[in-house]
């Protein structure tokens, strides 16, 4: 369980007490925990997500536009302890992390409790936008370096694709300049 107080924007002041694997965050109406669409404006429609791991709470943001920001510091994960302060994006609303109280190791027998997480899980709610299909903190550091290689090897690639583009351009700059030569000559002829 892991007990949330909203200490700044419309609603501060709430407490909420989620005991669920997947908190979802933003101004969406059907977020776990909603903030206001018309005053939290620096908050996302769906701006990050708790989720918990084996009794840990992780904190995800969820490709927000202006950032999500644990304790001072800009975050795409982290793990959440008692007394920590989220802010949703730079001025905009804050949750303190109240409790954290994980459920050490034993699995979830209340058929309805799987029922509620698969509907509100990204991954079977049609309408939710899946950011990552990560579902460990551990996932979410291997796609990570897995990206970083990737664009490391792309850069090297693009140097040789830029210059077989470079040289197509100019083969088609070429065939352009003959045929325009071939219409005046032609042109020139048929006036004559």
């Amino acid at each position: 369980m892991i007990r949330l107080r909203q200490t700044k924007g419309a609603d501060a002041g709430r407490e909420l007490e989620l005991d669920q694997d997947l908190i979802r965050i933003g101004r969406m109406p059907d977020s776990d925990v909603n903030f206001d669409p018309e005053v939290d404006l620096d908050a996302s429609g769906r701006h990050a997500e708790i989720r918990n791991e084996d009794g840990r709470y992780l904190l995800i943001d969820t490709g927000s536009r202006n950032g999500t920001w644990l304790n001072g510091q800009r975050v795409k994960h982290a793990a959440l302890k008692a007394g920590d302060e989220i802010e949703f994006g730079r001025g905009g609303p804050k949750l303190k992390v109240e409790l954290v109280r994980g459920r050490a190791g034993q699995p979830r027998t209340d058929d309805s409790d799987r029922a509620r997480a698969r509907e509100r899980d990204p991954r079977f709610d049609p309408l939710a936008v899946p950011v990552t299909t990560a579902t460990r903190l551990d996932d979410l550091v291997d796609v990570h370096k897995a990206v970083a290689d990737h664009f490391r090897a792309s850069k090297d690639q693009g140097r040789g694709a830029r210059r077989r583009r470079a040289k197509a351009a100019l083969l088609w700059g070429a065939a352009g300049i003959v045929l325009l030569a071939a219409i005046a000559i032609i042109v020139r002829a048929s006036l004559k």
